[in-house]
């Protein structure tokens, strides 16, 4: 199954390929701490790839987050009838193929904001600051910006594209 990112950015999802991945039929996030599973195999045996190129953890074979989701084209999943050229998996394949740039020059830029204290405590840190007057909350109270953006175009029409994300 694959999706353009075009058609992902109207659902109401997280802009993570995995949300991506979820609406193709027989993948679920059933494994341990939410994790996908593919065609009824272990979370830890899908193989995970942007461009072609490996990118989950030696441990749990999750995902790492290493994309900026403007930069994301399509995301393709495969659950059955996969060729053996990806080998080392046993579940399915998520592969993540970013924008190459064209003819048109296009860009984004986004600005998250993300501050501790947003957060809610867990139970651990609201049953230790009942139980003890002098407890500190360990949230900080700090605003950290995270920017990306997005640039594309031509270099030569028709020939010679680029395409930059950071």
């Amino acid at each position: 199954t694959s999706y353009k990112q075009d058609f992902i950015e109207k659902l109401p999802l997280n802009r993570t390929f995995q949300q991506a991945a979820l609406l193709a039929p027989g993948v679920q996030a059933s494994g341990p701490s939410g994790n996908i599973t593919i065609s009824g195999g272990a979370s830890f045996e899908n193989l995970f790839m942007i461009n072609g190129v490996v990118v989950q953890d030696n441990i749990r074979s999750t995902p790492f987050n290493l994309f900026i989701e403007d930069a994301v084209q399509e995301t393709t999943t495969t659950t059955s009838s996969i060729s053996a050229e990806f080998g080392r998996f046993g579940g399915g394949v998520v592969n993540v193929v970013t924008k190459s740039g064209g003819n048109t020059f296009s860009g984004s830029f986004r600005d998250t904001l993300a501050n501790d204290k947003w957060r809610t405590l867990t139970p651990f840190e609201d049953r230790a600051l009942v139980a003890s007057p002098t407890a500190v909350d360990p949230r900080v109270d700090k605003v950290v910006p995270q920017y990306e953006y997005t640039l594309g175009g031509r270099i030569v029409r028709d020939k010679l594209w680029f395409f930059a994300a950071g």
